[in-house]
Order: structure tokens, then sequence, then C-alpha cells
């Protein structure tokens, strides 16, 4: 029988999957720690890291605990989908990374389904992307990108962004009041145990996980050819299933094992590594005589698909985002960059929250929005899963990948204006290159003319940074006067206005936007719509106040 994503998530509990299990302490004798942070950040992994730089780029400075002595103790590769760019993008690290990227993997090649990696037939081509087609719906790329090398990008950005990383800290509570969080931490190295007042905590620590993961090193480059260029290449033959995760240039990477033959699962500690050679070997297509192999490590992990039922406490001061709050294959490429969306989605919240220019109950919309996205995308990689792995028949359908990354649409009660007219939909997502733009969808990407720079371009997402920006169409708009009044700063852009020096000579905005003279369309710091102004003869200051306090309650 095939068990489905929503099966699982009604079988697996938090608590089965949860590494933090804590046990009740007596902290009354711990005094607190002068050090105080604004937030604190339970997990130093790719998403915890990437909140921390969030946080700090909208003025808040962080901290976050990882029990583990150093990032990455089994090596990974990540998938940065075109949505984590653009987030990369805000940031200004986004060429950085698609630089040190370009050092071993080829832009937007995708994955590859082979019977073997060394001479197998190529089965079937994977999330491969058209440079000219995606110039349609973002300025960023899909890249593949290792471990070794994106970690070191965070960490070396983070004193910059004033997030602070410690790693050696094992968090033993959080014990949640009406109006702070306690937090005890233990220093492993020494034993010292510490306890920290914050007004909120974010939980972006992983979950346990029971295939069979092997780190590796053995020189492949004189073998594998072009097949080096793809992040992931899967393969599948009638003795074995799983696929490569290859880095620095095919010299090192990661076998995952998801069957062999009839054997479907392994229990922890049940193989060795002369078992763990045999699988690479069987595998790669090659052989002992062939090539020198050095097993670094074994882990294993468990193929389930998982959201948590709420993202967010009864008192509204600790939140789940990433692994801590979703759990889904690796298949897609999904995981590690829905959890940066939960970031980037939470970061601007809890930084108006807390600069006083939004009330508390804002933060409420972060499980409004993101819990019913994230239930959606993890049923999407487990579709992917059963598709590219199991060869369910019939397969599982599919949303589009772009779709998925670009084009999900947040549910009404979120912190945007819904319009009226806007009919309800069950669908959760838009066709990026065709944008419903109605508030909670993504603003649209256009490219636009730069006139301080003759010749060049921009990207319309380029024009939201840390406030609230108003777009309009209509060289001598009243609702860019009206924006210079709210008691919000806002940043406005009026296109193809004489004091603009941006245009938009193929209405492509115009287009994209649906956005007509006299109307305006407010966008959110994370680049989400959060309201449409309409034509009106007068009001416009009222109107746009309005909107603004129903988003930030």
């Amino acid at each position: 029988m095939t068990v489905t994503a929503r099966q699982l998530d009604e079988t697996l509990s938090p608590a089965n999957l949860s590494k933090d299990k804590f046990t009740p302490i007596d902290h009354s004798n711990i005094p607190l720690e002068k050090e105080e942070w604004p937030v604190i950040i339970i997990g130093s992994s790719m998403v915890g890291k990437t909140l921390g730089l969030l946080l700090g780029y909208h003025g808040i400075e962080s901290v976050s605990f990882d029990r583990h002595s150093r990032a990455g103790a089994h090596p990974r590769a990540a998938g940065i989908n075109f949505r984590t760019s653009e987030i990369l993008r805000q940031l200004d690290l986004e060429d950085f990374t698609l630089e040190q990227s370009g050092k071993e993997f080829d832009l937007n090649a995708g994955m590859l389904l082979v019977e073997k990696l060394v001479g197998g037939k190529v089965i079937k081509h994977l999330q491969e992307h058209d440079p000219e087609h995606v110039k349609m719906f973002t300025p960023s790329n899909w890249v593949w990108i290792s471990q070794r090398m994106f970690e070191p990008i965070l960490n070396q950005n983070a004193e910059e962004f004033n997030s602070e990383q410690r790693h050696g800290h094992e968090v033993l509570l959080h014990e949640e009041h009406e109006d702070h969080v306690i937090v005890v931490v233990k220093e492993l190295e020494t034993g010292k145990i510490k306890k920290f007042k914050t007004p909120y905590v974010v939980a972006c620590d992983g979950i346990l996980r029971n295939s069979l993961g092997i780190s590796f090193k053995s020189d492949l480059s004189p073998f594998i050819g072009k097949r080096m260029v793809h992040g992931v290449v899967y393969v599948e033959n009638k003795d074995i299933g799983g696929g490569f995760r290859l880095e620095n240039e095919g010299k090192q990477g990661i076998v995952m094992v998801n069957n062999v033959g009839s054997k479907a699962s392994f229990e922890p500690g049940s193989v060795n590594a002369d078992d763990a050679k045999q699988y690479f070997y069987q595998l790669s297509g090659l052989t002992p005589e062939q090539v020198t192999l050095e097993i670094v490590s074994m882990n294993y992990w468990t193929m389930v698909a998982y959201t948590a039922g709420r993202f967010e406490s009864k008192g509204g001061r600790v939140f789940l985002a990433g692994d801590s709050a979703h759990t889904m294959p690796p298949t897609g490429g999904l995981g590690g960059n829905t959890g940066i969306a939960d970031a980037h989605n939470l970061a601007w919240k809890l930084a108006y929250v807390l600069s006083g220019k939004a009330s508390h109950s804002l933060l409420a919309s972060y499980n409004i929005e993101r819990q019913p996205i994230d239930e959606f995308t993890v049923n999407e990689a487990y579709n992917r899963f059963q598709n590219r792995i199991v060869f369910q028949e019939p397969p599982a359908p599919e949303a589009p990948d772009v779709s998925i990354e670009l084009g999900y649409r947040y549910p009404r009660g979120g912190a945007f204006v819904s319009e009226d007219e806007c009919p309800v939909t069950t669908v959760l997502y838009d066709d990026p290159t065709i944008p419903s733009a109605v508030p909670g969808s993504r603003f649209p990407h256009s490219y636009i003319e730069d006139t301080t720079k003759p010749g060049s371009t921009i990207s319309t997402i380029d024009l939201v940074r840390r406030s609230f920006v108003l777009i309009t169409i209509d060289p001598e708009s009243p609702w860019i006067a009206a924006a210079s009044r709210t008691h919000v700063k806002l940043d406005a852009c009026t296109l193809n206005a004489a004091s603009s020096p941006y245009r938009d000579p193929s209405g492509d905005v115009e287009t994209k936007c649906r956005l007509k003279q006299g109307e305006a369309i407010l966008v959110r710091p994370d680049g989400f719509i959060a309201w449409r102004g309409g034509r009106i003869d007068n009001g416009h200051e009222l109107k746009l106040t309005e909107g603004i306090d129903a988003i930030l309650k």
C-alpha cells in the first residue's frame, strides 16, 4: 500500500520526531545573564543562520545556539532555488553565492535520473531551466552549492548583520511567559549552564531521520564527465536505488541509498564500511580497481513528510521554522529553501513589532500564512519522492516547480488586505509567468529601465528593501503624496515620472501587476503584495492609512 504524506502526518507526532525533548528542570537558582538579545534562535542550521542575517538586515540583533561543535558534521549539498536566490539578493549575497556555485556546478543544471552514475543510460532530466524562460519571472537563478561553500558565506556575514552564532551550546529548556521567554542553555565543553531572557524565540533545529547517507572521498572526475555539473544524480536499477550529491569537482560527496534489492530500510548500525563501499560501487558502476574509496561518515534518516499543526506557541512568543516546523523528502530540493522562506516571512514581522511599528498581533500572521503553504510544499516533495524514487503508478500529481517556489499565494487572514472582487480559491499557487498580483502573492518581477545608468535595467523586486514600498505607474499620482504623510515610513516609486529614474516602456509592470493609471500597489518588505489602491477622486491618505493599519494591526 502506498503511504501518503497526509497519512504520515497523522501517524507521526511532533514528540516522536523532535530531537529536543526538554526535561523540566528547576532553574530558579540560576541567575539571569546580563546578555540580552531581542531574538534567540535555537539551531544554527542553514535556516537558523539565514534568519539571523535577515533579522540583522532589519536592524534586530540575535543569537543562535546549536549543540553541534561545528557546522555541518555530516556533509550535505544544498540546492538554492529561485525564491532563496531572491532572498539572498535582498541581502546582497546572491552574486557571491552564484560565484561560489559556478566553481563546481553549471547554472540551472537540474538533476539526472540514470541507471548508473558512470556509463548508465539517462532515464530522465529533472528540473532543468531555460535561462531565457527564467528571465520572464525572476532575475535570479536556481543554483547548486555544497554545504562547505554555502555555510561559510552565512558565517562570514554574521558579524556584519549583528547575528551571533554559538556552537557547542545545547538548549535545555525554553519557558514562555506573558511578556518574555526564559531560555536555559548548557555550554557543552565546560558544562556551564546559563539562563537568558528574551522577548522571542525561533526554533529552527532539525529532526531525527532511517534511510542511509554515506559521505565519501574518491576522485570520480575522470569517469563522470558532464554529470559532475548536476547537483543531484539519482540512480535506479534492478539491484539498487539511491543517488549522488557530488562536490569538490567530483572528488567527494554523499551517496544516498534508498533500497538494495527488496531491502528498503536500514536500522542504525546495520551497515558497516564494507557494505557502504559495496553500495557505492553498485550505484556508481565502478569497481575497486578503478577508484580508491574512503568512507568518511555514515548516517541514517527516515523518509517522512510532516508539517507541524501550528508554527507558533499559544502565547505567541515561540515560533517554529525550518526543520522544527516541517520535514520532507529531499526530492525537489524544497526542504531548506522552504525554511528560508519561513525565516524571510518572520524576520520583518519580528522587526516591525520589536521596533514599535506594529502590534504583537502581527506575528499571528506568520502561522496563518506559512503553515498551509509549507503543508502544501511538504505534500509536493512527497509526491516527487513517490514519482522519482518509488516510481509510483499512476504518478502522483505534481504542481510545477516554479509555482511551488515563486507562485504560492498566502490564504486570507494574513498580513495583507484582500481584494473584495478577488474570488476565494483553494489553489495556493499561480503560474509566475502569468501572475495574479493579488494581495498575498509575490510582487511580480519585470525588468525596468534605470535612467541613471543608460542602457541598464533592474528588476522590480530590487525596489523592495527594508520598508513597505508603494508602486504607481502614472507620473503625478496622488498616492505618492499620500505615502509621504503616513505614520509608517514607506518607500515610494512612480514608474515613468520625470522625477523617477525608472521607466517601463514595454508596459510589462502594468500587465503583470494589473496596474492602471490612478492605482497603486503596496508591497511588504518580504516582497509580497500587501494592499491595492484603486482609482479614487480624493481621500488617498485615509485609504492608504486604513490599509496599513489593517496590515500592521
